[in-house]
């Protein structure tokens, strides 16, 4: 099956002439061509980035933290409380400067990149970069706004974390504020309390 090309000037004045799509490459006819699966495999690396820095920040920073760990989604971070203000807003920072860093080498430095022909003039580069940033932190801002409608914390917050996590086959690690907080409250070690929630644990919400 040979290209496929799409006529766009009549239906949208100024845009590209056509688009045509040759195996995994689209190239449109001013120049830029689109590598579909090298793009595809390059936002996986940048998700994981952005959320790989955000979550270990609040590991790292959480003065709260019960446990964290490794499930089928990603990073999972427990608290007792609700991470402050100063603590969001440098997850946010921290997470969008390591996105940057890596899509400016990925898009403009890197090859072979998986858009090409790019405009390569400062203004032009730093508005793809900040299109990138600021499409995740939207992502982030609409999960975050998604958890908020489960606003219970402290004790019932973390047994429903834990319960659901474990449930899902994610590994957790217990910090010493978590190991203390079984200890004083069920009186028991965090392979004993993990064992007791995946017993309790039928089904995944």
């Amino acid at each position: 099956m040979g290209s496929q090309v799409f006529p766009f000037s009549s239906a949208f004045p100024g845009a590209p002439q056509s688009i045509g799509l040759d195996g995994v490459t689209m190239a449109i006819s001013s120049g830029a061509h689109i590598n579909l699966l090298s793009l595809a495999l390059m936002i996986v690396v940048w998700l994981i980035v952005y959320h790989g820095v955000y979550w270990a920040l609040a590991i790292a920073r959480n003065p709260s933290l019960i446990c964290w760990g490794v499930g089928p989604f990603g990073l999972i971070v427990i608290a007792l409380r609700q991470p402050g203000r100063g603590l969001r807003l440098a997850q946010f920072v921290a997470a969008g400067l390591a996105l940057a860093s890596v899509a400016d080498v990925s898009l403009f430095v890197a090859r072979p990149e998986p858009i090409t022909g790019l405009d390569q003039s400062p203004l032009s580069e730093l508005g793809v970069v900040f299109a990138v940033v600021a499409l995740a932190t939207l992502l982030r801002l609409a999960a975050n706004a998604r958890l908020r409608r489960f606003p219970l914390w402290g004790e019932a917050r973390v047994l429903a974390g834990v319960q659901r996590n474990i449930a899902r086959g994610a590994v957790l690690i217990f910090t010493p504020l978590g190991r203390a907080f079984l200890r004083e409250r069920f009186n028991a070690t965090p392979n004993e309390f993990i064992q007791t929630m995946r017993s309790q644990a039928p089904y995944v919400s």
